[in-house]
């Protein structure tokens, strides 16, 4: 009985969890050069989360918040602004290590 709990199911999940920890450790994220710039020249406080707007004229950053729903509204709000003016651009929400969270085009 117990044999079987090990091999079905601790198991599997055991090697799901070294290949996962694998993938991270071999194919690291790299920011894009525009948005390293960006935290390179004001960084943000850990755990909180940046809001920014990529269109012709680059990355600029929208603000920084502290909880996620906060960054996520300013995006949106972005976007409406941009869509009621008929520009084109990207509204993206990071973490404080840089990684994409969310991403919204007009």
């Amino acid at each position: 009985m117990f044999f079987p709990l090990i091999y079905w199911i601790v198991l599997p999940l055991a090697l799901a969890g070294l290949v996962v920890r694998w993938i991270k450790k071999t194919s690291p994220l790299t920011p894009a050069a525009d948005v390293r710039d960006l935290f390179d020249r004001s960084p943000i406080e850990r755990k909180w989360f940046r809001a920014a707007r990529r269109d012709a004229q680059g990355l600029v950053a929208l603000g920084d918040f502290e909880k996620q729903p906060e960054a996520v509204e300013a995006a949106y709000a972005g976007k409406e602004k941009a869509q009621a003016t008929g520009e084109k651009a990207e509204f993206l929400v990071f973490n404080d290590q840089a990684e994409l969270l969310e991403q919204v085009d007009s």
